[in-house]
Order: C-alpha cells, then sequence, then structure tokens
C-alpha cells in the first residue's frame, strides 16, 4: 500500500532544511561546460535557492584539488563515469551523488570508485514513481521522517541508479525500488543475468564506515549519499522527493534535517558549539523545560555542566573550544574587557556560569570542577594555538587591572 503524505509534515521537512542551510560552499559537477544537460540546470538553482555557493565543473575539466577546498561535492549522472572515477573518492569531503557507475567495485578501475556495493545498474526499463522505504531506516535522517513503505517521489516515471549484491559493510540502506509498482513488463535482473526481486535506490555510508569488499580495509573518509535520480529525473521530484533531497543533502555537511539528532544541540546546527550554551544560558533565566538535560526538572548550572563535561567532554572554563582550560582561556575573555562591567557576556566572553555575566562567580564555577591545566580532552571545536610569553604577560596586566577596579 502506497503511504500518503500530508503536504503540512513535508512542508515542514523542507522548512527546517531551508531554515538549516548556511552559505556552504559546494562542487556541482556536470556533463557539460555549463550546468545545461538533462537536469542539471534545475539541481544548480534549487542549491542557490537554498543559500549555498554553488561552483559548477564539467566532470571532464574537473580535478581532485577542485574538491579539497568546498564543503561537499554533487556529482551528476550527465558525465561519463570515466570523467570522473578516481579523483574524489579519496577526498574527506562529503559527497551526494547519482552516478550509479561510480558506487560499485566490479566496475572499471574500482580503486577509483566510492566501493559501496558489487554491482550497479541505470534504472533503464525499470522507471518508477516511487520508493520503498525500509524498516530498518526509519527516524535516519535521509528519511526526511517518511514511514515504512511505499512513497511517491516523482510526478512522471523516472530512472533511478540501483545497487545490487554484496554490500559494503558499513553501507547505510534507507529505500529500495518496488517492482509492483514499477512500470509494467519491468524486470529486475544482476549482471549475471539473474533475476532479482529488487535494488536498493536510496543508501549511504557514513564517515569512517568499511566499504566493501568486507575485509579490504577499505574506509570511508567521509559521508556519501547515493540518491534516486539519474540524468532527468530531479525536475520531476515532487515535494517528497525534494524533501528527501535537501534532507540528503543537510546529512552529508553533517547536519539534521529532522533536528534533535546532537543531544545538546538547542540551534539545529548539527553540532554542540558554544551558540548552543548561550541559548542555555538563556533558558536558565526563563526556565524553559526544554532544555533540562539532565531531567532533575530544573535548568541550572547543573545542566549547563552536563553540557560541558558529560556531552561534550571538556571543561567549563575552555572559553575557545579547545578541549583544554588554560592560560589561552584567559586571552579569550579578558580580551573582550567585560570582567566585572555588568555588560551581557556570552560563553566565549566568560559568562561560563551561565548567568549572563563575566565575573567572578565564573571562576568558582570553573576552578571549582578542578580542570584547569587538567590536559587535553577529545571535546571541543576549534584548536588555537598555545598563548605566547607576551600574550601570558598581558593576562597578568589585564588581571591585575581587575584588581584595581574592585
Amino acid at each position: 500500500m502506497m503511504k500518503r503524505v500530508s503536504v503540512w509534515k513535508i512542508a515542514v521537512v523542507c522548512a527546517l532544511c531551508a531554515a538549516t542551510a548556511r552559505g556552504d560552499k559546494l562542487l556541482f559537477i556536470g556533463g557539460q561546460p555549463d550546468p545545461t544537460q538533462g537536469d542539471d540546470s534545475f539541481v544548480f538553482d534549487h542549491l542557490e535557492e537554498l543559500g549555498h555557493d554553488v561552483t559548477y565543473l564539467a566532470a571532464n575539466e574537473s580535478t581532485t584539488a577542485d574538491g579539497e577546498d568546498v564543503d561537499a561535492i554533487i556529482l551528476s549522472s550527465t558525465f561519463g563515469s570515466g570523467d570522473a572515477r578516481g579523483k574524489f573518492q579519496d577526498l574527506a569531503v562529503p559527497i551526494l551523488q547519482w552516478e550509479e557507475a561510480l558506487v560499485r567495485w566490479d566496475h572499471g578501475n574500482p580503486d577509483g570508485n566510492f566501493r559501496m556495493s558489487e554491482f550497479s545498474r541505470n534504472g533503464q526499463g525499470r522507471e518508477t514513481t516511487v520508493i520503498k522505504i525500509l524498516e530498518s531506516a526509519v527516524g535516519h535522517p535521509l528519511t526526511a521522517g517518511l514511514d515504512a513503505g511505499v512513497h511517491e517521489i516523482f510526478d512522471d516515471f523516472n530512472r533511478t541508479p540501483q545497487q545490487f549484491g554484496e554490500l559494503a559493510p558499513g553501507l547505510i540502506l534507507i529505500a529500495e525500488i518496488d517492482p509492483d509498482f514499477a512500470e509494467d513488463g519491468t524486470v529486475y535482473v544482476n549482471h549475471d543475468g539473474e533475476e532479482v526481486d529488487s535494488a536498493l535506490v536510496l543508501t549511504a555510508i557514513d564517515a569512517g564506515g568499511e566499504l566493501g569488499p568486507a575485509g579490504e580495509g577499505h574506509i570511508a573518509p567521509a559521508r556519501r549519499v547515493n540518491f534516486p535520480v539519474e540524468d532527468v529525473g530531479f525536475g520531476s521530484l515532487n515535494e517528497t522527493g525534494i524533501a528527501l533531497f535537501d534532507c540528503s543533502l543537510e546529512w552529508v555537511l553533517g547536519r539534521n534535517c529532522l533536528g534533535g539528532g546532537v543531544e545538546g544541540d538547542f540551534d539545529n546546527s548539527g553540532q554542540r558549539d558554544p551558540a548552543d550554551l548561550d541559548l542555555l544560558a538563556a533558558a536558565m533565566a526563563s526556565g524553559d523545560p526544554a532544555f533540562d538535560l539532565n531531567g532533575d526538572g530544573a535548568v541550572n548550572l547543573a545542566d549547563r555542566v552536563h553540557w560541558v563535561v558529560d556531552l561534550t567532554n571538556t571543561y567549563i572554563g575552555d572559553s575557545n573550544f579547545d578541549g583544554q582550560f588554560n592560560s589561552s582561556d584567559f586571552v579569550a575573555v579578558f580580551g573582550t574587557a567585560k570582567y566585572e562591567t555588568g555588560q551581557p557576556a556570552t560563553w566565549g566572553e566568560g559568562d561560563w556560569n551561565g548567568d549572563g555575566l563575566f565575573n567572578s562567580a565564573d571562576f568558582v564555577a570553573a576552578f571549582g570542577g578542578g580542570g584547569y591545566e587538567g590536559g587535553e580532552r577529545a571535546g571541543g571545536l576549534m584548536v588555537v594555538p598555545e598563548p605566547s610569553s607576551i600574550a601570558l604577560f598581558t593576562i597578568g596586566l589585564l588581571a591585575f587591572a581587575a584588581r584595581r577596579r574592585r
């Protein structure tokens, strides 16, 4: 039975994806000097409408270096696979793609492919308007919130790249094509001519996931998603299909279009960062129960400690989020000149205890945790150099000035 998804639900997902777009730098690879082949123009325009900074290149003109300084790579299927094979598979850059010949390890030079399945083929003769979300995938961001079962994603019959045979151990299975809803006369066969029941049409692998064949030591350097469109098809995606695409892009970029994917990620950025701590400080003042991280019925310093120490594995006082609490944090906070001024302060400006100010109470909270010069932890998001001797001297002057003011 085909699932009917409410327009409201899909609109919410699309709105969440649009809201989290942050002008990421994307490299879009197609088959022509300009994005004019197949539905590449629709893809290009959609990426720009989401607010991303998109650079387009023809596959035969692209190089590995082109993909080294971007947030994600988008690979169309409008080019011949040989024009991209061997260029991007080893980059620690996330990739969203729909060129079926690049996902398998039985074709051409397997070291130049993504090694996600043994076999793959295009959707010629297996056109469909739907995909079938697998039970095991329910709740994954790549489902865009869809339930298990058959969902219509195209307005017209279209081809989808398909994977089958042995699968990479780390492959994430999201959806398959359902022969009951494909065009009449559809026959599924593998490369040996043997009939198969169905084939995968939406798959992914996370960074660090094992690629195939199993046991050969191939590891994904970044996230990869194979999306169910081919040369022509993006322009026929309905609201459900567009939501799936947008959530796929958000996922490869490290974000969750459904929200709530990272505990303590209050702004749904896909990671915990100082902005979340500042939202938590505001919630401590208002008592918003949604910010009760430790479940004790209150929103207070205990939740802040839980966020910093237990969830993020760093220290109260680690203002620059390098995973340490040391003199470099004093450089950062005293440089804002907000100590004991009564001016509003953020975490990065010395508000460690969450009262919205930078004063002696913050040092009580920080030193009470016993983390000063306690060594490096795995938490934190930014790495900064240790302060120079001049910076350490500046700390002394700032501390002295602060004592004089008091």
